[in-house]
């Protein structure tokens, strides 16, 4: 039978172990390679589906500033509930359950008028490389047992978004 509930302390304690965990040096490798075939397959997305526009003269204290939030929010936030509360270590159910609701929750933000929510993220090519994203996040995570290779894909991914793009 597939548990999907556990006790509050059994997620603290997934929670403290997967924050606690300092991945090797192998973990960082296979993270680095995972993120250039990450960034690879996200730049074909949006090479077919142009949902970004780079800009060459980032702000450098607008790209600070972004940088600074997005560490907590939603970088280290959302991984800890949908990779290590949601998705676990095990199971590839409970895994892609908890990728769909990552997913998900993206569209949810705008429909919900969160203050957060882009209107991008109802778009099909976000909500693929959201998919994408959350699918790579898992990965590092339970290939390494540490969460920070998941939040560190994460945080690069929307201070590049978020820094770097050009207002839509």
């Amino acid at each position: 039978m597939i548990e999907l509930c556990g006790t509050a302390s059994s997620f603290f304690a997934d929670a403290k172990r997967a924050v606690r965990k300092c991945p090797t040096l192998f973990d960082w490798g296979q993270s680095l390679l995972i993120l250039a075939l990450f960034t690879l397959a996200a730049g074909v997305t949006n090479a077919v589906e142009p949902l970004f526009k780079f800009s060459v003269t980032p702000d450098p204290s607008g790209l600070l500033a972004i940088a600074a939030v997005a560490f907590l929010v939603p970088a280290l936030a959302e991984e800890l509930v949908f990779r290590v509360v949601l998705g676990g270590r095990t199971g590839r159910i409970r895994a892609g359950l908890a990728i769909l609701a990552f997913m998900l929750w993206h569209p949810l933000q705008v429909w919900l008028g969160l203050p957060m929510a882009q209107p991008v993220f109802i778009e099909p090519g976000f909500l693929a490389i959201t998919a994408l994203l959350g699918l790579t996040c898992t990965v590092l995570y339970r290939r390494s047992g540490s969460i920070w290779p998941a939040i560190l894909l994460h945080w690069l991914l929307v201070v590049a978004w978020k820094g770097l793009t050009l207002p839509a």
